[in-house]
């Protein structure tokens, strides 16, 4: 599909669905680096000691603390996982497409905020990556590698892991790094834990429906996995509430995992209504 006609599209969905009310909904929890002091207010004890302003307090007999503003000006690192997978599909849409209608809804927010956003898509064999910039020439660049077919040709296991490594050693600091993946990979967990020492990082996996649940297809298939089949026919309920129970616990698994490492996770299918599900999921991690 032509990138700009793309684009237009993906515009259109956002703004159907949502209107303006997503822009400026998620903050970075960084502090004490981007934020401007705005007033004082009594001391309670549950605010951090470090916000105390003692010259202010040793003028009155009350202890009063800074009460400060998050700076929007952030640097927005999206890490775009773009394994061959990335485009198998059942129903009415790709993993890709998701994947873009998610990239696309975030970047808008930050590109309508102010934000310096830049972008590395990976497969491993690949990294394509797109500097910081605060215009929407860095969206319209990463959507027209998305719908390039041949960026799409690897699948390594390690591919994550991988890319997190990469990211450690160029010293990733001060970053709101959002990753969008379908990799459910668990070895991902003590590297991912260095990265967010200095990030705040965010997890968004792309799913199809389909390969979570086994539905609404009435054929016999067989799944491979890293060289190991399973047979199921579609049909054999037995079978697929194994399956099912199985991906559950891979995929809570991994959420545990990245909660443990204090990353928001979030999961998304091909059957979500995705602008709606972003929503939530920001109004949710703001509170």
């Amino acid at each position: 599909m032509n990138v700009t006609k793309k684009i237009k599209l993906l515009d259109f969905s956002l703004t159907k669905s949502l209107g303006n009310s997503f822009f400026w909904l998620y903050k970075s929890n960084f502090k004490w680096n981007w934020i401007d002091f705005v007033e004082h207010k009594e001391y309670s004890f549950s605010d951090p000691l470090k916000s105390i302003d003692w010259k202010a307090s040793s003028k009155s007999d009350k202890i009063y603390s800074k009460i400060y503003e998050e700076e929007r000006d952030l640097n927005v690192l999206f890490v775009i996982d773009i394994n061959k997978n990335i485009n198998f599909w059942v129903y009415d849409k790709t993993k890709k497409d998701i994947l873009e209608e998610v990239f696309f809804t975030i970047a808008a927010s930050s590109n309508m905020s102010g934000d310096s956003i830049a972008t590395m898509l990976y497969d491993w064999e690949k990294q394509i990556f797109i500097p910081f910039k605060k215009w929407f020439w860095n969206i319209f660049k990463t959507i027209s590698e998305l719908e390039n077919k041949s960026n799409f040709s690897v699948l390594d296991p390690d591919r994550t892991s991988k890319i997190i490594t990469f990211l450690n050693k160029l010293n990733t600091k001060n970053t709101l790094i959002f990753f969008i993946s379908d990799d459910l990979n668990l070895k991902i967990d003590k590297n991912i834990k260095l990265l967010w020492y200095n990030n705040q990082i965010i997890y968004l996996n792309i799913f199809d429906h389909f390969e979570n649940n086994l539905s609404n297809i009435w054929l016999d298939l067989s799944l491979n996995n890293w060289n190991s089949f399973l047979n199921i026919s579609l049909n054999d309920n037995s079978k697929i509430e194994k399956y099912k129970k199985t991906r559950n616990i891979s995929i809570n698994k991994f959420n545990d995992m990245l909660i443990k490492n204090w990353v928001y996770y979030k999961n998304l299918d091909t059957k979500n209504d995705i602008f709606r599900e972003l929503f939530l999921f920001f109004s949710k991690i703001k509170k």
